[in-house]
């Protein structure tokens, strides 16, 4: 990223003379302001924000980055609620949050408020690309991921306990008599949805039950529905489903509904997240609940840590989950 010194050394000036050519002082040539910001655009400089706060040399802006779904952030109530820990820890400290969402196919170029350092450090919720990530790592910023596609070990985090929560969720239904037990997932490719995997198998493997690849479903996006209903069709289907998530534990009633099903009585079922709408369901969902805008509050207050006297470094640290039982799971039909 060019700097003024660059600027100064193209254009055979001095530093001030570029200053007041980009600052719009009166006391340079018109011509050679001209020049100086010709020479400016070429070599892509941007002001940085930090110099137009000279008293305090902080912005006190920090980013949030977002990838943007195909649903809008209103419409996810995971993220928007880690949003919500971010925003109140950043008001509590007098900062301002600056959010941008990420779109499509990642090209190469950082966001503006990144490019022009309008903030003094990042937050990353959720997936991101990897060449994106690396990119970021040159503004050379206090960085924090929240929830990450990939376990970017060089990088401080805040994950989630997903194999302890699915433990627990499947240990719950093993207690209610369920051997045949469905895992109603979207793709692996998600660190989270890997390590819930990974939760269900080893929960299964303690009970000394066989895991049965019939009884695995981890395609698509959000096909829950589909999903479930496939289980529900196999010859022998499983009396309990758990899901890696709420949306598609929800979208999974409807397929129980769809086969003149009920839930507990002919099935149960299990979800992950705890988002509000897990508690208005018919019946309500028995889920593990994240702790979302505390993953959001870690993140935030680990950035202006880093802001500090006393930073804190290499911290990856994982939030602890909880077991919500409510109305969808029963008995095993007929136990």
């Amino acid at each position: 990223m060019a700097g003024i010194k660059d600027i100064a050394l193209a254009a055979n000036v001095s530093l001030s003379t570029v200053s007041k050519a980009i600052n719009g002082k009166a006391d340079i040539g018109e011509k050679t302001r001209e020049r100086i910001l010709k020479i400016a655009e070429e070599l892509d400089y941007h002001p940085n924000a930090f110099g137009k706060s000279l008293k305090n040399k902080r912005s006190e802006n920090v980013g949030v980055i977002i990838c943007r779904e195909s649903r809008p952030l209103s419409g996810n109530p995971f993220y928007s609620r880690v949003l919500e820990g971010i925003e109140q820890e950043l008001d509590l400290n007098n900062y301002n949050l600056v959010l941008h969402m990420l779109s499509g196919e990642y090209r190469g170029k950082l966001p503006k408020m990144l490019r022009e350092r309008k903030v003094d450090g990042v937050i990353l919720v959720g997936p991101m690309q990897s060449h994106f990530i690396k990119d970021l790592e040159s503004v050379n910023l206090p960085t924090m991921l929240v929830d990450p596609k990939v376990n970017e070990n060089h990088l401080n985090q805040v994950i989630i306990d997903n194999e302890a929560g699915a433990f627990l969720a499947i240990q719950h239904l093993i207690n209610n008599g369920h051997t045949k037990i469905g895992f109603n997932s979207d793709e692996l490719d998600h660190q989270s949805f890997i390590q819930r995997y990974s939760g269900y198998a080893k929960a299964l493997k303690h009970n000394s039950i066989e895991l049965n690849e019939q009884y695995v479903n981890a395609t698509g996006w959000e096909l829950g529905y589909e999903r479930v209903l496939a289980m529900l069709e196999l010859p022998d289907p499983p009396t309990a489903i758990f899901s890696t998530n709420d949306i598609n534990a929800l979208l999974g009633y409807k397929a129980v509904k769809a086969k003149g099903l009920s839930i507990p009585e002919d099935i149960s079922m299990v979800g992950f997240d705890d988002i509000e709408m897990a508690t208005m369901s018919a019946p309500p969902l028995t889920t593990v609940r994240v702790y979302k805008e505390e993953m959001g509050s870690i993140a935030a207050r680990y950035v202006l840590d880093e802001l500090s006297e006393n930073p804190v470094s290499d911290l990856t640290m994982t939030v602890a989950v909880k077991l919500i039982e409510r109305d969808s799971v029963g008995p095993v039909k007929g136990a």
